[in-house]
C-alpha cells in the first residue's frame, strides 16, 4: 500500500521506531497485526502500469504474431519484444549453479563465459517480465511494440490515445 514515513526515532532498547501514515481504509487489517511479529518491506512508491496498457501491449503482440511469416506464437513475440524494448541486465552465474539460479528468470539469453579465481561463470542477459513494470517502463515497452506493429502495417492507436494509455 502507499504511505509515508512520518517520523523516525529510537526506543529505549535502541530499536529503530518508524511512524507511518497509511490510508484509513487499512485500519482493520493493521489493528489485527498490533501485537504480532510482522514482516515489513519499505521501498519507494512507484506507480504500477495500468491494465489498459497491458491489454494494448498484448493486443499488438497477438497481431504481430499473426502477421509475420511464418506466423509466430504470441509468447515468442512477447519474449522478442522484451529483448528489444524491455528492462533487464547482465548477471554472471557460477556454471555449476546455473540451473538453480536461472529457474528464477523466465526470459534470458546466454551472453558468454568467463573465469574468476579458477571458477567458471556464464554471463546471462536477463529480462524482467512486463507484469513487473511501472507506468514509465511499460510506456517504453509499448512504444517499441507500436513501432514494430507500424512497420508491419498493423493499425495502432492514435498518438493521443497512446498518450492516454501512458498516463495510466
Amino acid at each position: 500500500m502507499k504511505g509515508r514515513i512520518k517520523d523516525l526515532g529510537f526506543g529505549l532498547q535502541g530499536d529503530l521506531t518508524v511512524t507511518l501514515t497509511l490510508p484509513r481504509q487499512h485500519i482493520d487489517s493493521i489493528k489485527a497485526l498490533k501485537d504480532c511479529d510482522i514482516e515489513a518491506e519499505i521501498k519507494k512508491y512507484r506507480e504500477k502500469r495500468s491494465m489498459s496498457q497491458n491489454a494494448y501491449a498484448w493486443s499488438l503482440i497477438t497481431k504481430i504474431a499473426q502477421s509475420v511469416n511464418p506466423p509466430m506464437n504470441k509468447e515468442e513475440v512477447y519474449a522478442e519484444m522484451l529483448k528489444r524494448y524491455g528492462q533487464g541486465g547482465i548477471i554472471s552465474v557460477q556454471k555449476d549453479k546455473v540451473s538453480d539460479v536461472m529457474r528464477a528468470f523466465d526470459y534470458y539469453v546466454p551472453k558468454g563465459e568467463g573465469q574468476v579465481n579458477g571458477k567458471e561463470f556464464l554471463h546471462m542477459m536477463v529480462y524482467v517480465g512486463s507484469s513487473q513494470y511501472d507506468t514509465k517502463e511499460m510506456s517504453t515497452f509499448i512504444s517499441g511494440i507500436v513501432e514494430e506493429a507500424k512497420d508491419l502495417g498493423i493499425e495502432t492507436l492514435t498518438p493521443d490515445e497512446i498518450a492516454r494509455l501512458r498516463n495510466g
